[in-house]
């Protein structure tokens, strides 16, 4: 019993359109007289449907082969003797193949069968696998195949130059549709003109609409920061604004503009910002459907006009260093007013500024986050301080699928999980964008602060204490304090913080913080006048961060003071007295020494740097609202607050209480 493949499309109506052979003779006979410009316009014009040649005398085509190759095979001839002796059949063949085999695919798709005629003239249902449907995809695949290789064989085999024009014209017409900028520019430039001479030769003319839809993907407040211009910018949001896509998408419109243009984006952590540039230039690609100038989906990783979106964090004193040595046009930094404001500050003045000395009259640094959950920050100094453009909206005003009601409707749920409402700090800060603290999470909201200038404490030392705390990505600390066991009172002293960014060239991080205790223990030695040095050496100690044992042993060995001996005019050695620090009780030793910071037993010097961790230190706040006795340090990270609480586990920690 024979089987034969019936297609559910009607072959008759499909060539069916009445007056289309007059109306393409008028069309044919018109290009004989018109340049390639006017034949491109007048293509342009005609719709989409009609781009398939179509004839009345092919609406017979047999619907049962199976490839050119089989046609031509059957007249002796191979496929390009074949398409030379009737090209215009040629075609009409390959494209009614291509056609047949996509009908067949898409009834197997829709109904999981196919009507097939029995030899009787009767016909029967065959149901499809899965197999069998991937066999026809594959077929479907070779049939488009087939017919790119005929209209390729049949553009060199028309006789007539007016049928090679043609067909060279709906060849190119076909590629632009599919995504080919160049082609779509060359097109518009035949029919519409070339742009004017004083166009610049710099921009990349090939990515002119990936820039417009880029733009496309941009609400008004965004295009507001987008159009004010080069220079320096600050954004203050909320979240959920579309601060990220924002920063992205400029970052993609520059790279796209210009060939070889290198931008940056710094983040928090190198690690999170490629997360976030990532996904956030992705979705713009989707979102805009980018093509590269081959027609394909745009590799922002990977631009195929040399630009280049570079990615970097700043987490440590280590990153600056990583983005040191470039040039960028454009500079954007994402959570700009949670990012360390020390690394900040250097970062700004000692290596962003250089970088973009190349582009003094048209670069761009664009800074934007949500207000900080601290006082004091790099970025608020900036918003307040810096005469440049800013910028701020809400989630509010980003036009997002889910409307305002019920976004502010999730937004008051979680806020009635944590028991907090809209007057809350939290709130205010992260759904509304103002600048309002979290006042109520400090580590030690009341202290009190004396001016070293005026006068120091009239407080008798008994003891001068020492904390020391390592920073090898981070910050080096000293803390000392004059301290009076008897009253059980003191105050902060000396205070020491720096980092490689801040240590001298050729000197080690290591060397500087010997050099710093070595001044710091011979002022200590004052405090003591009466005293021989040997006896007032014995009231003086140090106790260092245990996670680096090998810096203490060094230390230890290396860190001496040399003194005369007044009775015996010798010259004698001071040893270091240090010993590890005790790190755990953190939350016992928070409430003692905010108990000695709330009734004044315990002083801190006036505008330190002290004084600023401890406006800046939190506790952690749970998901429920619930507040931790530990620091936040992702809000703000101390590093003389714990050299502080080494040092006075001495004296109010278990082994100073009597």
């Amino acid at each position: 019993m024979t089987k034969k493949l019936v297609p559910m499309v009607d072959t008759e109506k499909a060539f069916e359109n009445e007056g289309f052979d007059e109306e393409r003779t008028a069309v044919d006979n018109a290009n004989e007289k018109i340049s390639l410009t006017q034949s491109f316009r007048k293509l342009l014009n005609l719709p989409a449907e009609e781009d398939t040649i179509k004839r009345k005398d092919l609406r017979k085509l047999d619907q049962t082969f199976l490839s050119v190759f089989e046609i031509a095979s059957q007249e002796g001839l191979t496929v390009a003797e074949w398409v030379q002796k009737d090209p215009t059949t040629a075609v009409a063949y390959a494209e009614n193949g291509a056609a047949y085999w996509q009908n067949i695919l898409t009834t197997a798709a829709m109904t999981g069968a196919l009507e097939i005629t029995l030899a009787d003239g009767s016909t029967a249902t065959n149901t499809i696998s899965k197999n069998q449907t991937k066999l026809i995809e594959v077929r479907v695949r070779e049939s488009l195949k087939q017919l790119d290789y005929v209209n390729e064989l049949a553009l060199t085999s028309y006789r007539s130059d007016e049928q090679r024009r043609d067909a060279l014209q709906r060849v190119m017409y076909r590629r632009a549709l599919k995504g080919d900028t160049r082609m779509a520019i060359y097109l518009h430039d035949r029919t519409e003109g070339r742009p004017s001479e004083s166009k610049v030769a710099e921009l990349d003319y090939d990515y002119t609409y990936a820039v417009w839809a880029v733009l496309k993907t941009l609400f008004d407040k965004q295009l507001e920061v987008l159009n004010s211009g080069s220079g320096v910018r600050l954004i203050c949001c909320s979240r959920r604004a579309g601060k990220t896509h924002l920063l992205c998408a400029i970052l993609l419109i520059e790279c796209l503009r210009r060939p070889r243009t290198k931008v940056m984006y710094i983040g928090e952590t190198m690690l999170q910002s490629e997360s976030l540039v990532d996904k956030a230039c992705n979705d713009i690609v989707d979102a805009a459907k980018l093509k590269d100038k081959r027609g394909r989906r745009l590799d922002w990783k990977h631009l195929d006009n040399g630009s280049e979106i570079m990615v970097r964090g700043l987490s440590n004193t280590k990153d600056p260093d990583q983005i040191r040595g470039h040039n960028a046009k454009v500079i954007v930094i994402d959570e700009f007013f949670h990012l360390k404001s020390d690394l900040l500050d250097y970062m700004q003045k000692e290596v962003l500024t250089p970088m973009q000395l190349d582009f003094a009259d048209d670069y761009m640094f664009i800074c934007a986050g949500t207000p900080p959950r601290i006082k004091g920050t790099f970025g608020e100094k900036a918003w307040i301080e810096w005469k440049v453009p800013k910028f701020s909206w809400t989630w509010k005003d980003n036009p997002h699928p889910v409307n305002i009601e019920a976004r502010a409707a999730f937004i008051e749920q979680k806020l009635k999980e944590q028991g907090l409402d809209w007057e809350s700090s939290f709130a205010r800060r992260e759904y509304l964008g103002e600048f309002c603290y979290d006042d109520d999470l400090l580590l030690y909201p009341t202290y009190y602060a004396y001016d070293p200038r005026e006068s120091l404490p009239t407080i008798k030392p008994t003891r001068i204490l020492f904390g020391i705390d390592y920073g090898v990505s981070d910050n080096d600390c000293l803390v000392g304090i004059v301290w009076n066991d008897d009253e059980g009172r003191g105050y902060v002293f000396c205070e020491e913080k720096f980092n490689r960014l801040n240590v001298p060239q050729g000197v080690s991080q290591l060397e500087m913080l010997s050099e710093k205790i070595e001044h710091a223990w011979y002022d200590a030695l004052d405090y003591f006048p009466t005293m021989n040095k040997k006896e007032a050496n014995k009231r003086i100690w140090f106790d260092a961060d245990d996670n680096d044992q090998h810096l203490t042993d060094y230390l230890n060995m290396n860190v001496h003071i040399q003194y005369v001996d007044e009775q015996t005019q010798e010259r004698r050695k001071l040893n270091l007295e240090i010993q590890n620090a005790h790190k755990t009780d953190k939350g016992f030793m928070f409430d003692r020494l905010n108990d000695k910071f709330r009734t004044g037993d315990l002083l801190v010097m006036k505008g330190s740097k002290l004084e600023t961790e401890m406006k800046s230190t939190i506790r952690k706040r749970g998901s429920k609202g619930e507040v931790y006795n530990e620091v936040d340090d992702s809000a703000y990270h101390p590093d003389l607050l714990p050299a502080l609480r080494y040092a006075m586990w001495n004296v109010i920690g278990v082994k100073g209480v009597k």
